[in-house]
């Protein structure tokens, strides 16, 4: 009887702890700016943490963060919540690692709504088979999920439709196979994970990843 309550008892306390290892983490407090740094380009606006937000201020080019601590390479998915407020441009473009890479999801470049991953085949996101439009409104929070394996990228953009009601697309869904990752020079100072703007000014939230249990990545 003890060794039949022993196991269950065991049996419950690894399933949180599995539970526990895959679940969502936060990157970003929503106070400081704590693991995270602010690299300078040059005529970059101002970044700030305000009412909860990561705000990346609109500056001549390009404007962002990169994240300090370790991060997964491969095997992981990411989350996050932005909206544009000043700009025609990408306000919240993620930069993330692909294994031994990193590449970065463009959310609104080339005037306001080209969305893709650059860079891909050396094609940057207005160029490659990743690159399509999104209408992207003003000040309206977006929600981005990014889901990476050794063997392919899927990029999600969950929007608000009416009566409170969301709607999520597949928007990316790359198999990489044989297709080199890779970054443009602009985006590189934010490898491996770094998020930033261009002339424009975005509002970051809810910054969260989590590892991808191995029946999903398979």
């Amino acid at each position: 009887m003890y060794s039949i309550l022993f196991l269950v008892i065991s049996s419950f306390f690894s399933s949180v702890d599995s539970q526990g290892e895959y679940a969502w983490q936060p990157l970003f407090d929503g106070k400081t700016l704590t693991d995270w740094s602010v690299p300078v380009f040059g005529g970059d606006g101002e970044v700030k943490v305000q009412d909860g937000h990561l705000v990346i201020g609109q500056g001549a080019m390009i404007t962002g963060v990169k994240y300090e601590k370790v991060f997964p390479r491969v095997n992981y998915e990411i989350r996050y919540e932005a909206k544009r407020t000043v700009g025609n441009d990408f306000f919240a473009a993620l930069t993330f690692p692909v294994g031994e890479g990193c590449c970065t999801f463009i959310n609104g470049g080339w005037g306001g709504g080209t969305i893709g991953l650059s860079c891909v085949d050396g094609m940057d996101a207005s160029e490659n088979e990743t690159s399509s439009f999104f209408s992207f409104k003003d000040n309206q929070w977006y929600r981005f999920r990014i889901f990476v394996t050794g063997t392919l990228i899927r990029v999600w953009i969950d929007e608000p439709v009416k009566d409170g009601k969301r709607k999520e697309t597949l928007v990316i869904d790359l198999k990489i196979g044989e297709k080199k990752i890779s970054l443009r020079d602009e985006t590189s100072q934010y490898q491996p994970l770094g998020v930033c703007t261009w002339v424009s000014e975005g509002h970051i939230r809810n910054i969260e990843y989590r590892k991808l249990k191995p029946e999903e990545v398979k």
